[in-house]
């Protein structure tokens, strides 16, 4: 994996492990509002920047994490490394407003407190373990920045899209099992339940392989061949001609159904790992991967 996907993946990770660590009154505290209506925003999760920008906001945004991509021109904004934050930094950069994650009050919650009793208004924005979840977070994004408004009609346009989707999934007379590998190196980790993408396979009446472990499980070689997974995708940021090498040369994967069927195939993860406003966009692709469009 290049620099910025050891990046992303270690983010998720972190959300991961400590989302289980907040009590309630943590969670009550992630929705807060202030009155004032923030002029300068600063994101500190790319999933976050995104529905901003889908809110109108984008222009109001003035300050993004360092793997944030999308859209473009976020790439113009100034950047502030999520894992390690900056308190001057960002308090040059003179935000009113700072959406960070959940997770991040584990990991950098010093420096975000602090910049809370400098006056700059914090919100942790609940992670998404669910596409249910996601339609929360654009709430909880809309009415901080007092586009409630823009963010319901937000939701029912995604909403239909993916209703669209997986209407025509539903007409298919199979279930394929599937394998998704989100990381190769120096360990195999894939996707369980209560994740993200776990829910999209549902949603697609595909079944997970590994729904039967939590979270982001390490799986190895073994366990993956006894699953005989009917379609392998992987988020790794590779392409799918160098991941069909990658899985020919581990060995015993020659009787796995994906492998004898040509199944295996590579997705963009700046589009299918972000619960954000391009989900439709990454169901899409995720379902014609899996059935074969």
């Amino acid at each position: 994996m290049n620099l910025k996907r050891v990046i992303v993946f270690v983010l998720t990770v972190i959300i991961m492990l400590s989302g289980c660590s907040f009590n309630q009154n943590q969670s009550q505290q992630s929705g807060k509002t202030s009155d004032k209506v923030p002029n300068r925003i600063i994101s500190l999760m790319p999933s976050n920047t995104e529905i901003l920008y889908e809110l109108g906001l984008g222009k109001h945004v003035v300050g993004v994490s360092t793997v944030d991509d999308y859209p473009k021109d976020v790439r113009e904004k100034t950047q502030f490394d999520a894992m390690k934050l900056n308190k001057e930094s960002l308090i040059k950069a003179q935000p009113d407003l700072i959406l960070a994650h959940e997770s991040q009050k584990a990991s950098q919650g010093k420096v975000l407190k602090s910049l809370e009793h400098s006056g700059i208004h914090v919100v942790y924005v609940k992670d998404a373990h669910s596409i249910k979840d996601m339609y929360e977070s654009f709430a909880q994004i809309g009415k901080v920045t007092h586009k409630e408004r823009e963010a319901q009609a937000l939701i029912k346009e995604t909403q239909a899209n993916i209703d669209k989707i997986t209407k025509q999934t539903k007409k298919k007379k199979t279930n394929p099992n599937v394998f998704i590998e989100i990381a190769s190196e120096p360990e195999i980790y894939s996707v369980g339940q209560k994740t993200f993408m776990d829910d999209m396979l549902t949603q697609l009446h595909a079944k997970n392989v590994f729904h039967d472990q939590q979270a982001w499980p390490t799986v190895s070689k073994e366990q993956i061949i006894q699953k005989n997974p009917d379609v392998m995708i992987t988020t790794s940021g590779v392409s799918t001609k160098a991941y069909q090498q990658l899985v020919a040369q581990r060995g015993g994967f020659n009787k796995v159904n994906a492998v004898k069927n040509n199944r295996i195939i590579a997705l963009n993860d700046d589009v299918l790992s972000r619960p954000g406003p391009r989900i439709d966009e990454a169901m899409q692709q995720l379902s014609d991967a899996i059935y074969e469009k």
